[in-house]
């Protein structure tokens, strides 16, 4: 009996779990493009047009010019610095810095709100 209530219970979470996420979608709004450039872009002359043409492309080579870049940076500059931890096949963070685990994320330029808010 216990194992069905245990069921129903994470059934219910579940549940609020979706209904959470499709009530949050249904008033999500969308602002205008963002048409400014990043430092990358400009570095590479890649206008905010063009960058909008293939976002996923972009984003992940964007992404992992930001990685290096970082990398390249703290390993240049921490003593403390060791590559990325291995996991198997997984690489769960970029780099470690002492005891930290750095995972880079490229988001400048990227127009969400969140994104946004915090600049």
């Amino acid at each position: 009996m216990l194992m069905a209530n245990q069921e129903l219970s994470l059934d219910t979470k579940l549940k609020d779990v979706l209904r959470a996420y499709r009530d949050s979608f249904s008033i999500k709004t969308y602002s205008e493009e963002n048409d400014e450039p990043d430092a990358l872009m400009d570095v590479f002359g890649i206008t905010p047009l063009r960058k909008r043409e293939n976002r996923q492309y972009w984003g992940r080579e964007l992404g992992m010019c930001w990685q290096l870049l970082v990398t390249n940076v703290l390993s240049h500059h921490c003593k403390a610095y060791s590559p990325a931890i291995k996991m198997g096949d997984d690489e769960p963070c970029d780099c470690c810095v002492g005891k930290d685990a750095i995972d880079t994320k490229y988001r400048i330029g990227s127009g969400d709100s969140g994104t946004l808010k915090k600049l």
